[in-house]
């Protein structure tokens, strides 16, 4: 076992036992990578930042769900994914569920991103409906299915695609008319 594994098994030790001192070390070793997650759904980073504090809170009051010897961060994730979703869900409406059409283009946007800076890709995002984003992020970023999709925002599956289609729409707008490359 490698040192740092060590460190956050103790880490998380002293979180399962309320120190003060172990939660702070956690908050700020795994501080950035939270604050990626949950800027990617939230679209700014002044509530990205309530929505990783929220997530601590909830991490640190469920630690004991938390199995020894599985890997954290996975672990993590889905309590920070889980939390930028409440907050969509309590802060705003989702848009309205319609139906995937036939003439919607599901066209995919391979490629673009390499030739974007994360800044440019998530100013993107940040254009994007909330629904749209959430789902797009839900989607393409961490992998989840139309049904868990539909199942996590309360929406159903097909509402869960057209607003895939959708986000996809509005990106390729936002590329063509912003980056030349992109015709």
């Amino acid at each position: 076992m490698e040192t740092q594994d060590v460190n956050l098994d103790e880490i998380l030790d002293g979180c399962r036992q309320n120190h003060r001192a172990s939660q702070q070390r956690l908050f700020a070793y795994f501080y950035n990578y939270a604050m990626t997650i949950a800027r990617r759904y939230m679209g700014n980073s002044e509530t990205a930042e309530e929505v990783v504090n929220d997530a601590f809170f909830k991490a640190f009051t469920k630690i004991h769900l938390f199995v020894g010897g599985q890997p954290f961060r996975p672990w993590l994730r889905r309590v920070i994914v889980n939390t930028a979703i409440d907050r969509l869900r309590s802060n705003m409406s989702l848009a309205p569920e319609t139906e995937l059409q036939p003439w919607h283009d599901a066209g995919s946007l391979n490629g673009i991103e390499e030739a974007l800076t994360q800044e440019q890709i998530w100013a993107m995002l940040d254009r994007l409906p909330p629904a749209y984003r959430a789902v797009f992020n839900l989607a393409v970023v961490d992998g989840f299915s139309h049904e868990e999709i539909a199942s996590t925002l309360g929406i159903s599956v097909g509402a869960s695609k057209s607003n895939l289609s959708r986000a996809r729409q509005h990106l390729k707008t936002i590329l063509k008319t912003e980056f030349e490359f992109f015709g």
